[in-house]
């Protein structure tokens, strides 16, 4: 049996292949050795008709896996990880055996570390609501309940909830404005919101060497302000820029520059994650730590571009942007771009990576917008296939950007005659059943479940490509809002990570969205007490079959 794992510092995708049919297999056993130590892991699901207690968990040799791959979210960063694979079979689920004879051997021992490349750390929060441990932590049911509970928790500095959710993303973020303020670095940052009251706190601590051009979030009437909180509280104590260029604009930005005791800039903080409270706990989100004085030289001269803009975007800001910055960071190849740009200069850059693809493309998104962007290429390449083999393409949404005038056609049979193609919206178990219990999908007050804006070309090919930043991926954040979008070439590690970070989202969210699709009395009840159900996954010449080739071979 193969077996390879893939993670992103946090959570591990371990994915296997069996020789073939297994006959008398109920699902799989997966053992995990961490630190030294042997276990077997434990699954949420059982028989269809097994009895259980609300939120119980079975060991995987009595509740085995069926399927091929599988999500542990139980690591932690540090954690040295490896993994075997187990078929348990017998006549029926009260007679399962391990056989030893099908079983995988034990994979090489990794490390769970966010520095996926030389000089490139990316770190991803835990802000999917819509799972059971969260409704199970919060402790209450129902939707109201739920939801007012969670705007506490988030709310908390130091809540262990909060901290859970905001992962390691929000473990790096404080850690680094924390040795910021300790060791007195100049620090520059462009935002888009602020509302979080640790990072709030984490700024004003910085004093005089924090240096922040804040936009004011999105807003339907000019002088409205959705920070206003947060700049009243940091005006005088640290150097304060304003940017009010909404409605006109978006001042888009999350970008941070740290700089070295000289002042000169070493380190880049960029991605999706928004400095407000849902930002680092109730979206899923995105950042990227890089070291590398060039890089972070030409983030500060865009932080000064943008604060002598004032509230406006000029034509030489505009110019400026239309021009990339290319540049090595170790054997990673990166290109910079900022926005405002002229004829969507950055947009028609990156098609060709896409439309280029060999193996793959996976992707989160927020919202692109319904026509013209980087979405739509994607679609138009599912569509036009390639010759020979097909396109395996995964992608979560957080909703679907289509208009009356101008639909996506995201789930159109079309997508998926020449490629393997799959997209699936955020949603949560809306009623109790056997295993589960009633979820929260998102915040009331909150637009983004899904809130990263990523693409990954060929993570396991011999050119991977990662874009990301704070751009959604479309003709508005590339025309008219202040962005950044780094296209990262050359750095497997970097891409491995961001492809099993898109694929904890995409597995979370894949049965709960199909779910909501099914008539009640077809949905998924539980395990299957028989062998047959690894014959859709193993078909010849089937999706099933290529998508376990695809994270195996």
């Amino acid at each position: 049996m193969l077996v390879r794992i893939h993670h992103d510092g946090d959570d591990v995708l371990i994915a296997w292949k069996p020789d073939g049919f297994i006959p008398g297999c109920r699902g799989f056993a997966l053992l995990r050795r961490r630190n030294g130590i042997e276990e077997v892991v434990s699954t949420w699901v059982g028989f269809a008709d097994d009895q259980a207690a609300a939120g119980e968990r079975r060991a995987s040799t009595n509740w085995p896996i069926q399927k091929y791959q599988w999500t542990d979210y139980m690591t932690n960063p540090g954690d040295r990880v490896a993994y075997r694979v187990l078929p348990m079979v017998g006549a029926d689920k009260a007679n399962l055996r391990p056989d030893p004879d099908s079983a995988s051997d034990w994979t090489d021992e990794i490390t769970l570390t966010h520095e996926a490349s030389s000089n490139i750390e990316a770190v991803f929060n835990r802000g999917v609501v819509a799972a059971q441990w969260v409704s199970r932590r919060l402790g209450v049911t129902g939707h109201e309940l739920q939801n007012t509970k969670l705007e506490t928790v988030i709310g908390t500095p130091g809540d262990p909830l909060r901290d859970y959710l905001a992962g390691p993303l929000g473990t790096r973020l404080f850690a680094l404005l924390d040795a910021a303020a300790r060791d007195g670095r100049e620090v520059y940052a462009a935002l888009y919101e602020l509302d979080d009251p640790q990072l709030t706190a984490a700024l004003a601590r910085l004093g005089d060497h924090a240096h922040v051009v804040l936009a004011n979030g999105s807003v339907k009437k000019k002088g409205d302000d959705q920070n206003a909180e947060a700049r009243d509280e940091l005006r005088g104590q640290i150097e304060l820029h304003d940017r009010m260029c909404s409605p006109r604009a978006l001042g888009h930005n999350k970008f941070l520059v740290v700089c070295d005791q000289d002042a000169t800039p070493r380190w880049v903080w960029t991605g999706s994650q928004n400095w407000t409270m849902t930002g680092l706990c109730t979206q899923a989100n995105n950042s990227l730590l890089i070291e590398d004085p060039d890089l972070a030289e030409h983030y500060r001269q865009q932080w000064t571009l943008l604060e002598d803009a004032g509230d406006a975007t000029p034509e030489t800001l505009r110019a400026h942007n239309s021009e990339p910055s290319d540049r090595p960071v170790g054997a990673a190849r990166m290109r910079l771009w900022f926005t405002p740009t002229h004829e969507h200069v950055d947009l028609e850059d990156a098609r060709p990576i896409i439309t280029g693809a060999q193996t793959a493309i996976l992707f989160l998104m927020f919202n692109p917008g319904p026509k013209d962007s980087l979405l739509n290429t994607i679609l138009d390449t599912a569509r036009a296939g390639r010759r020979g083999e097909r396109l395996y393409i995964r992608g979560v949404l957080n909703q679907d950007p289509s208009t009356t005038a101008n639909p996506v056609h995201l789930f159109d049979q079309e997508n998926t005659e020449k490629a393997d193609f799959d997209v699936v919206l955020p949603a949560a178990i809306d009623a109790p059943t056997t295993f589960f219990q009633e979820e929260l999908e998102k915040l009331d007050r909150a637009f983004a479940m899904v809130h990263s804006k990523v693409i990954v070309v060929d993570p396991f090919g011999s050119n991977p490509v990662v874009l990301t930043g704070s751009h959604n991926l479309g003709p508005k954040a590339s025309g008219t809002n202040d962005e950044n979008l780094l296209v990262i070439r050359n750095t497997p590690g970097l891409a491995d990570a961001y492809a099993t970070n898109i694929m904890s989202v995409y597995n979370q969210y894949r049965w709960r969205f199909r779910r909501h699709l099914q008539p009640a009395a077809k949905r998924w009840k539980g395990l299957a007490d028989s062998d047959s159900w690894q014959s859709w996954h193993l078909k010849p010449d089937s999706p099933q079959l290529r998508e376990i080739n695809f994270w195996v071979e």
